[in-house]
């Protein structure tokens, strides 16, 4: 037994104990198989998922991340944070051993579900019954099996799904799997209401596929799946094509997943009757299926399969929480969602607007941070850079995903500089098209939702103090109509960055504006990004220009706007806080006459 207790912390008056299984060492001990280092992750995070539900008793140590000067573990970083505050108080014991973890859990494990490895689905659908159940999932004939079922533990099989599907419903076993779990649990109402899981099935690590290194776990998205079991979520993995049959099931009827995915969505929202919008965790799994790209073997590019994925959750009234590959493991938020947030949170107050000059005026949207996952993950390097502070920074974090990562939200408001500021990413609280929101719908037959999406929005907005939008996609669906706009300025009254266009750029007093473009910085050749921006500056002034940037650290905006400055002069260069830089906008738009140089320099 390797265990080592620590003190730590907790706000509970009895301090609790919280298992910290390294996940790395388990794995150290077990046969060089990814077959059972895949089936050991899947049934840690499913435990983790029912014994984390009241209160956190499990979290793992499992996933690398970039952190200042190098690699850092990212489970140690927060659990070191954490420590610090809200676990203070806590029993922290480590543990690397599965058997040893399976005996202290023991009492939570009321037996098993199996699923067939003959049809892949299974995997997720078992995810959904060990969410409702209990029960935890285990591969039919496997190493885990042998062990758990036929050998020592004996746990019994509370239920078996293999040779359960064959396609006899829907021409797919695929499909007709989540068909079946959606009579069984979603239009029971034994699901959450307004949550679902988007993860790739069991399709990641076949075994006859080469190449599947440990190091592909974390795209596997199996360490997300605690969140969403603790809270009882349906979890899927469907294309969302009616052109084309998946790779992963070639030979159902075509269209036969996008009828599918369709027909959860309309039973996820018949069980909210309509009075919410439904957060779906998940990203389409696009290095392997669904698109043109790589093994995927299809005919559509990524980012249109994205788009049209979003679409079809706009017009059923969900949101994507989009764990993107790269970035896609979030670990232990079944235990950390049990953080407490303030009931509001205040941002620095909006500076006194300067004077509009003739300048060429920009901001830069810090994105995207439209999934937990990803801004959980990247904190470590991207926050806790040292040139924070030093410049203007609009950091688009969604506000809704602090339902999953509270701790993060309230980590960064605490830390914040007089130079840090938040506002909305796509599309606001949560990644949607608006335009889908009224209209036909793509067919779906639901009812406009656009008050409803005013709603959601005041709510988010209104406890983290946001007021701006950073950037809406409206995908494949066309400029922003007023409608939609004066949705948008209800609230969001300071200012809205598009990807489209927009009916007209001043509507109730709130100004839109499209990006001028996404800019990808070359680390070693800023010159050469700094070029590129100047491209986009005219010779008309005073002109504003919004430029997407991903994943970029406050050191590499600083250079950047530096060279500018240098290279470039004759533009004047001004680069704002966002609420500075939508008044001035705005104050353009309404035709404000030029006058002295602001007397406060709005790029220190």
């Amino acid at each position: 037994m390797h265990a080592m207790l620590l003190a730590c912390a907790s706000i509970w008056s009895a301090s609790p104990t919280v298992i910290y299984f390294d996940v790395e060492e388990c794995f150290r001990e077990l046969a060089d198989d990814s077959v059972l280092r895949y089936d050991t992750l899947k049934f840690v995070a499913s435990l983790q998922g029912i014994v984390n539900r009241e209160e956190p008793r499990l979290v793992l140590r499992f996933l690398q991340g970039a952190g200042q000067g190098g690699n850092v573990n990212i489970d140690d970083y927060w659990l070191a944070h954490l420590r610090k505050g809200w676990l203070k108080d806590a029993t922290i014991v480590q543990m690397h051993s599965f058997d040893e973890l399976l005996s202290h859990f023991s009492s939570s494990i009321p037996g098993v579900v199996v699923w067939d490895p003959a049809v892949l689905a299974t995997a997720n659908v078992a995810a959904t019954v060990c969410g409702v159940e209990g029960w935890i999932p285990v591969r039919a004939d496997s190493a885990l099996y042998a062990q758990l079922v036929t050998g020592r533990y004996r746990l019994p099989v509370k239920l078996s799904l293999v040779g359960k599907f064959d396609g006899s419903r829907s021409g797919s076993a695929k499909c007709d799997a989540y068909l079946w779990a959606k009579d069984m649990y979603l239009d029971t109402g034994k699901c959450h209401a307004e949550l679902m899981a988007y993860f790739i099935d069991a399709y990641t690590q076949q075994p006859q596929r080469e190449g599947f290194h440990y190091d592909d776990l974390p795209n596997a998205t199996l360490a997300n799946h605690d969140y969403y079991i603790s809270q009882r979520a349906f979890f899927f993995d469907l294309g969302p094509w009616g052109d084309e049959a998946p790779v992963d099931d070639p030979h159902q009827p075509l269209g036969t997943d996008r009828q599918t995915l369709c027909a959860l969505l309309r039973s996820q929202y018949e069980q909210n009757k309509g009075r919410a919008f439904t957060s779906v965790g998940g990203f389409v799994p696009w290095n392997l299926k669904y698109t043109s790209h790589g093994p995927a073997g299809g005919a559509h590019e990524p980012v249109p399969t994205e788009w049209e994925y979003a679409a079809i959750l706009s017009a059923h009234n969900a949101i994507m929480d989009a764990d993107a590959l790269g970035l896609a493991c979030l670990t232990n938020a079944s235990a950390y969602r049990h953080y407490p947030l303030k009931p509001r949170y205040q941002q620095n107050p909006p500076p006194a607007s300067p004077s509009l000059e003739d300048n060429t005026y920009v901001l830069v949207y810090m994105g995207d941070y439209d999934s937990a996952a990803w801004l959980s993950g990247t904190i470590p390097a991207v926050w806790d850079d040292p040139v924070r502070g030093e410049i203007p920074i609009a950091w688009a974090f969604n506000p809704n995903l602090s339902a999953r990562i509270p701790w993060v939200f309230d980590h960064v408001y605490n830390t914040k500089t007089s130079r840090d500021w938040f506002i909305a990413g796509d599309s606001g609280a949560g990644y949607l098209n608006p335009n889908l929101l009224i209209g036909t719908r793509l067919g779906s037959g639901l009812p406009d939702a656009l008050d409803l999406w005013v709603q959601h929005n005041r709510r988010w907005f209104g406890q983290f103090d946001y007021s701006i939008t950073g950037f809406v996609i409206n995908g494949f669906h066309g400029d922003m109509p007023r409608r939609v706009q004066e949705a948008y300025a209800d609230f969001s009254p300071r200012g809205v960055g598009m990807q489209l266009g927009f009916a007209e750029p001043l509507v109730n007093g709130t100004p839109f504006l499209r990006h001028a473009s996404d800019i990808y910085p070359q680390p070693h050749n800023l010159a050469a990004t700094a070029a590129e921006m100047a491209r986009f500056a005219g010779r008309e002034r005073p002109q504003f220009l919004m430029f997407r940037m991903i994943l970029q650290r406050p050191s590499t905006l600083k250079a950047i706007r530096d060279t500018l400055v240098r290279d470039f002069p004759t533009h004047n260069w001004e680069f704002c806080d966002p609420n500075t830089f939508f008044d001035l906008y705005s104050r353009s738009l309404r035709g404000t006459a030029l006058s002295e140089r602001p007397s406060k320099d709005a790029t220190r």
